[in-house]
């Protein structure tokens, strides 16, 4: 657990990315941690306490600079329920087994493909490389914005019908 904090705020959770290159967030935007190998910027997910004084993982997170960040003893959490426990771990090999993520993450339904295939699939092949997590938020803003920059286009797979309000929907 690490807790995180300025002279305005006091963050506590625990680190679940650290990223020692490029940018975490968006890059220009006014949040964006500008990672180092000397000082990597990390993904904490915050926890708050509970009424009954256990620690619990809440679905905020916050970036901050290695820098910022202070290690306290660990939180006393509520035990989880073993048959999750049990789930998650692997007999044969003794330990917990990380989860496989693309068998998890199922890509969205509909929207835009990339126009270029091959540039997109090299463009995921060099975020697999770059990123810990892949799929992640950040690896794949990343995807799409150096697509971009390679000179990428998307194509909507929806064709512009007469109902569209750049067609003439609303005359």
């Amino acid at each position: 657990m690490t807790a995180h904090g300025s002279d305005e705020d006091v963050h506590i959770g625990q680190v679940v990315h650290v990223m020692r290159e490029g940018m975490l967030g968006v890059p220009g935007g006014e949040y964006t941690l500008e990672a180092s190998a000397e000082n990597p910027a990390v993904l904490i997910q915050l926890f708050e306490q509970e009424e009954n004084g256990y620690w619990e993982a809440t679905n905020l997170y916050t970036g901050c600079m290695m820098s910022l960040m202070v290690a306290i003893d660990p939180l006393p959490q509520e035990p989880e329920d073993s048959e999750v426990a049990m789930a998650m771990y692997d007999a044969q090999l003794g330990k917990a087994e990380k989860p496989n993520y693309a068998n998890i993450i199922k890509p969205r339904s509909g929207g835009s493909n990339p126009s270029n295939p091959k540039l997109y699939a090299r463009v995921v092949q060099a975020a697999k490389d770059k990123f810990e997590v892949y799929p992640s938020a950040v690896a794949n803003s990343w995807v799409v914005q150096e697509y971009k920059r390679r000179g990428g286009t998307y194509k909507s797979e929806k064709a512009l019908g007469s109902d569209n309000f750049w067609n003439g929907f609303l005359k």
